[in-house]
C-alpha cells in the first residue's frame, strides 16, 4: 500500500492508509499484551491454557492483517475495495477481541492477586488501543472497546469487589475515551477533505495554467505556434545547438497579395486563406522543422537538420510552390505567392534575435530583387546590412539643411511643351560618406523610420524653391508610408504647407502603391486631409504595386503615372504599348491626368503622343535639375514657345 497520505483521494482511502500505517505497531502490542498474560499465568494455569493459545490466535490474525494491508504494499485500491477493507478488519476486530476476552476471563481463575492486577491492566490497555490505535474503525473499536469492560467486570465479579461501582469508573472512562477518539477521528476526516479539496483546486489551477500557456503560445486561427512560442522554441533550440555544436536555420515568409484578399473579398476568406497556408507549410517542412505564424499573414519556421544553402533553397522552393497552389474558398479561386528568407546559425547570427533580423533581411532582399524565389542569408548579406546600419548612424547624426538639398526634374505637356510641374527628388552630400545614392539613403530611411524626420525638412525647401518660380508652375512631392499612414505626421505637413505661403493647388503629393499598402484605411483618411487644402493627389509606380481597382476608386487621386519599366521596351514590345494605352484610357475614364514617367528617346515619345499621352516626364526633356537651373530651363521653354508661334 502506499504510504504517503498525500496520494489518498477519498476519505475511505486515507483511513485505509492510516489503519495500513499502525496494523504493524497494533500487531506487536497486542502480541505482547497477551504475551504477558500467558507469562503471568504460566507458573499457576496448565500449560494448554495459555500455551496454545498464542499461536492458534496470532498466527491466521497476522495472516488475515497482512492480507488486508500488507500484500498490495506500493498500491492504494480503490474508495469502494478500501470500504470494504475496513468492515472486514472491523469485523475481525470485534470477534477478535470477543475471543481475547473470554479466554482472559476463563484463564483468570488461576491468577493470583498478581496476575489479576496484571490482567485488569492488560484488558484497559486493549481498550486504550481499540480506541486510539484503531480509531478508524469507528463502530468496532467502540464495540471492540466495550467487549473489554464487560471482560473486567466478569473479573471483578468473581473477586468480590463492588461491581457497580467499577461499572460507573469503567463506563465513565469508556464514554471519555470514545468522545476523545471521536473527536481525533473527526479531525483527521475534516483534514482529509480539506487536502483533498485544497488538491482538487491545485489541480484546477494546474489545468488552467497548462491551459492558459497554450493559449499564449499558439495561434488561435491557424492553431500553429505564434510568435511568441517561435522565440521561446528558437532559444531552446539554439541553447541546445550550442551545447551540441548543432545548426539550426530560421525562415521567414509573407504572402503576396494577401491584403488584396482581405480587402477584396473580405476577412473569412482571409482567414481561410491563413488556414489553409499554415497547413501547406507544415506539409511543405514535413520533418524538417517546426512552422509558427508571427503576425497578420507572416510565417517563420526553424528548421533542423538542414543548414547548407542549397539544401535551404529547395527547401524554400518547396514551402513557394506549396504556397503558390491555387486555393479554392466557397466559390474563390485564390492566388498568392511568397518569398523565402532564411538564416543559419552560427554562421550568419549567434542569437535568436540576430537570427529574426538576417532572415528578414534575406526575405526583404528576395522580394526586392524578384519575388518567389529563396534567399539564403550570406556574406555579401553580412557587408549589406554593416554599410546600412553605418548608413543609418551617419543619416541620424547628419545635419539634415545643411545635408540635404534637393533636384528637379520636368514633366512637361508635350502638346504644349510646357512644364507645369517639377517633380521633387532628395540628394545627400555626407561629409563622411561623400555623395550617396538616393536610393541608398532613402531605403535606409524607410526601413528604420527615419524618412519621417527627413520629409519635413525637404518639404521646406521645396516649397521655398517654389516661390521664386512662376505662378502656373507646382511641385510634385513624394511621400512615404510611414507618412501617409500617420495622421500625426499628415498634419504636420499640412502645418508646413499653410505656414509656406504657397497656394496648396500648386502642390502635388505622391504616394506609391506599396506605401498605401502599409495601412490602406489610414492611408485613405489622411489622402482626403491632404486633399481638403487643395493640395494634389498622384498615384505614383501604378502597376508596380499590389492594390486592386477597387482600391483604387477610393482613393482621392488627381493623377496616375506609369512607371518607366512599362515603357523602356515600348518600341519593341506590343505588350508594353497595351499596357500604356490601358492605364492612359482608365484615367482618362476616372477623369485623372496621367504621367508617363523614364521617356528617353524620340521614339518613344512618338509612341507616347500617338497612344494619346500627353504629360512627360523623362531624360528626352530633361534630366534633374539643380534650383538654380530651374528658372533658365522654363525660361527656354517659354522662349521656344513663342519662337513657335512667331
Amino acid at each position: 500500500m502506499i504510504q504517503d497520505l498525500s496520494a489518498a483521494g477519498s476519505i475511505e482511502q486515507a483511513r485505509f492508509q492510516a489503519l495500513g500505517r499502525s496494523c504493524l505497531a497494533m500487531y506487536v502490542a497486542l502480541s505482547a499484551d497477551l504475551g504477558a498474560i500467558a507469562y503471568v499465568h504460566a507458573a499457576t494455569a496448565p500449560w494448554w491454557a495459555w500455551a496454545p493459545f498464542l499461536a492458534l490466535f496470532m498466527i491466521p490474525k497476522a495472516i488475515f492483517w497482512y492480507a488486508m494491508f500488507l500484500r498490495d504494499w506500493g498500491t492504494l485500491p480503490a474508495p469502494a475495495d478500501c470500504a470494504r477493507r475496513i468492515r472486514l478488519v472491523g469485523v475481525e476486530v470485534v470477534l477478535g477481541i470477543a475471543v481475547i476476552v473470554v479466554w482472559q476471563v476463563w484463564i483468570s481463575r488461576w491468577a493470583t492477586p498478581q496476575a489479576l492486577l496484571l490482567l485488569s491492566l492488560c484488558m484497559g490497555g486493549q481498550m486504550v488501543f481499540l480506541l486510539f490505535g484503531l480509531l478508524h474503525l469507528r463502530v468496532f473499536s467502540v464495540l471492540a472497546a466495550c467487549l473489554c469492560v464487560a471482560g473486567l467486570l466478569a473479573i471483578a465479579a468473581g473477586t468480590g469487589p463492588d461491581v457497580l461501582g467499577i461499572l460507573v469508573l469503567l463506563g465513565g472512562g469508556l464514554a471519555g475515551l470514545a468522545y476523545v477518539a471521536y473527536e481525533i477521528q473527526r479531525d483527521f476526516s475534516r483534514l482529509v477533505l480539506s487536502r483533498i479539496a485544497v488538491e482538487a483546486k491545485s489541480a484546477e489551477i494546474a489545468a488552467l495554467g497548462e491551459q492558459n500557456l497554450r493559449i499564449a503560445n499558439t495561434d488561435m486561427l491557424t492553431e500553429i505556434g505564434n510568435r511568441r512560442s517561435c522565440f521561446c522554441d528558437l532559444e531552446a533550440t539554439l541553447r541546445r545547438a550550442r551545447a551540441d555544436g548543432g545548426t539550426v536555420a530560421f525562415g521567414i515568409i509573407d504572402l503576396d497579395g494577401f491584403k488584396s484578399v482581405n480587402d477584396s473579398h473580405g476577412h473569412l476568406a482571409g482567414d481561410r486563406l491563413l488556414r489553409a497556408m499554415a497547413g501547406r507549410l507544415r506539409e511543405a517542412l514535413a520533418d524538417n522543422g517546426e512552422v509558427y505564424r508571427l503576425s497578420g499573414d507572416e510565417f517563420a519556421f526553424v528548421v533542423l537538420g538542414v543548414d547548407d544553402p542549397d539544401g535551404l533553397r529547395r527547401l524554400g522552393d518547396a514551402v513557394i510552390e506549396a504556397v503558390h497552389m491555387p486555393l479554392q474558398v466557397g466559390e474563390l479561386r485564390l492566388l498568392v505567392g511568397c518569398s523565402v528568407g532564411f538564416a543559419t546559425f552560427p554562421r550568419s547570427a549567434g542569437t535568436a534575435t540576430e537570427l529574426h533580423d538576417r532572415a528578414d533581411y534575406a526575405l526583404f532582399h528576395a522580394k526586392r530583387t524578384g519575388r518567389l524565389k529563396t534567399v539564403v542569408f550570406s556574406d555579401e548579406h553580412e557587408r549589406d546590412v554593416r554599410e546600412a546600419a553605418l548608413l543609418e548612424r551617419t543619416l541620424r547624426a547628419a545635419d539634415l539643411e545643411a545635408e540635404f538639398s534637393l533636384v528637379f526634374q520636368p514633366i512637361v505637356d508635350s502638346q504644349e511643351d510646357r512644364t507645369p510641374l517639377l517633380e521633387c527628388l532628395a540628394r545627400w552630400h555626407s561629409p563622411v560618406l561623400g555623395a550617396v545614392s538616393p536610393g541608398r539613403f532613402i531605403e535606409a530611411a524607410e526601413q528604420s523610420g527615419f524618412i519621417s524626420t527627413l520629409t519635413p525638412v525637404l518639404l521646406r525647401k521645396a516649397l521655398a524653391a517654389i516661390r521664386h518660380w512662376p505662378d502656373d508652375v507646382g511641385i510634385s512631392f513624394n511621400l512615404s508610408g510611414h507618412d501617409i499612414c500617420s495622421p500625426e505626421r499628415v498634419l504636420a505637413l499640412v502645418g508646413i504647407l499653410m505656414a509656406s505661403g504657397v497656394s496648396p493647388r500648386r502642390v502635388e503629393f505622391e504616394v506609391t502603391e506599396t506605401a498605401l499598402m502599409m495601412d490602406l484605411d489610414a492611408a485613405i483618411a489622411n489622402l482626403h486631409s491632404l486633399k481638403a487644402t487643395g493640395a494634389c493627389i498622384s498615384l505614383d509606380d501604378f502597376g508596380t504595386g499590389y492594390s486592386s481597382l477597387s482600391q483604387i476608386q477610393k482613393l482621392p487621386l488627381d493623377k496616375i503615372k506609369v512607371d518607366g519599366s512599362f515603357v523602356r521596351d515600348l518600341a519593341s514590345s506590343e505588350a508594353s504599348r497595351k499596357i500604356v494605352r490601358s492605364v492612359n484610357a482608365l484615367s482618362r475614364d476616372l477623369s485623372l491626368s496621367c504621367v508617363v514617367e523614364g521617356v528617353e528617346t524620340r521614339e518613344q515619345l512618338d509612341i507616347l503622343q500617338g497612344i494619346g499621352c500627353r504629360l512627360i516626364q523623362g531624360y528626352f526633356y530633361s534630366r534633374p535639375l539643380p534650383e538654380a537651373d530651374v528658372p533658365a530651363f522654363l525660361a527656354a521653354q517659354g522662349a521656344a514657345r513663342r519662337a513657335e508661334v512667331a
